[in-house]
């Protein structure tokens, strides 16, 4: 073979690598790697590298060309910004839709993690830790080292998180949610108060939050909040104890079993309003934005008392007589049988005369 023919023999040999490398690049370019219809998840772990990535995806089956995919990753320069998060690639992704994704931390999975209206700090903690895909830090912290961290040395954290659900990605950390409903709490707080009635017997927006979370633990209708903001104003006005019942609870803590007994009424823990007047010292529970409104636009009535009905509804009454009929009322069942507690006999007689 002459020298002619060998230089023909390898020009013609590299012609066809070159034109093989071509069609397997172009092929490698614009072949789905994905081809499920739902999808494929894939974790990026925080510190891992695009190198790392690109072998794993390979050993799972997902990218058939890993060195191709290196090529890709060097020629676009993206090394060095991949973000970490768990990705959904959708069907039909390629190579370089895959690494726009996790350059540009597009696609994202979010998980939900929602405070309901009424939990209170305990009920939160505990929902932090059961929710796997956050990482967790909150539960090596007091609840005052969580408010430094909040920036708020000294308040207590009852009340201080709006009720409200968070999105957040794969292993992010709890306090970083957890702030999220703090700064969420203090805007809403802070619109409501702005825009409240005029001549009430706050100091403070931290007064109004604490009423709000009596009327959050209080009220089951939303047409009846305003009503207990003005019963609990009313009282305060007067000078009168609140005698809130979730606040006795509050203060007995894990000692309530479901039940309020009247040495329990009497005790003194500094939640428990039928021993001590004016506010508790904190709220007793992440108040919803409802109660809140309620709180700063109360209903202007005469009413002092409320009693439950056991529908959900109350019956308000503006005097005390008026009240114990009522609770009296409350208390009778369909074969109007009476429950007769700590209730005034000759009260009881008046209605019985008068409903019999």
């Amino acid at each position: 073979m002459t020298r002619r023919s060998i230089t023909k023999s390898i020009s013609i040999t590299f012609f066809i690598l070159c034109l093989v490398f071509v069609v397997t690049w172009v092929k490698f370019l614009y072949t789905p790697l994905i081809n499920e219809q739902q999808g494929y998840k894939y974790i990026v772990e925080p510190g891992t590298s695009l190198k790392a990535v690109i072998n794993d995806l390979s050993f799972k089956g997902v990218v058939h060309y890993p060195r191709y995919m290196l090529l890709l990753m060097r020629y676009r320069g993206d090394a060095p910004k991949l973000k970490a998060g768990e990705y959904l690639f959708p069907k039909g992704s390629t190579p370089s839709s895959m690494l726009q994704q996790m350059v540009n931390a597009t696609g994202l999975v979010y998980h939900a993690f929602t405070i309901i209206p009424g939990w209170n700090f305990k009920d939160v903690r505990h929902a932090f830790s059961k929710e796997n895909s956050l990482r967790h830090s909150l539960e090596q912290m007091t609840d005052q080292e969580v408010m430094t961290y909040l920036g708020q040395p000294g308040v207590l954290p009852e009340g201080q998180f709006y009720p409200d659900t968070y999105y957040f990605a794969p292993g992010t950390m709890d306090t970083v949610v957890l702030k999220r409903a703090f700064q969420a709490m203090q805007t809403k707080l802070y619109a409501s108060w702005t825009s409240r009635s005029v001549n009430l017997p706050y100091k403070n927006p931290g007064e109004a939050l604490i009423i709000a979370s009596l009327i959050e633990k209080e009220a089951y209708l939303n047409n009846e909040r305003s009503m207990i903001a003005g019963v609990l104003i009313n009282r305060l006005r007067k000078d009168m104890l609140l005698q809130v019942d979730p606040t006795v609870i509050y203060g007995m803590g894990l000692r309530y079993t479901g039940k309020i007994r009247k040495e329990d009424l009497q005790e003194n823990t500094p939640y428990n309003t039928y021993v001590h007047k004016g506010l508790p010292p904190s709220p007793i529970a992440m108040p919803s934005l409802s109660s809140i409104t309620a709180a700063l636009h109360p209903e202007n009535t005469s009413y002092l008392y409320y009693v439950a009905r056991g529908d959900g509804s109350h019956q308000f009454s503006d005097t005390y007589i008026e009240h114990q009929l009522a609770v009296v009322e409350a208390n009778t069942n369909n074969t109007n049988k009476i429950i007769i507690g700590f209730f005034n006999e000759n009260l009881i007689r008046h209605y019985l005369v008068k409903n019999f």
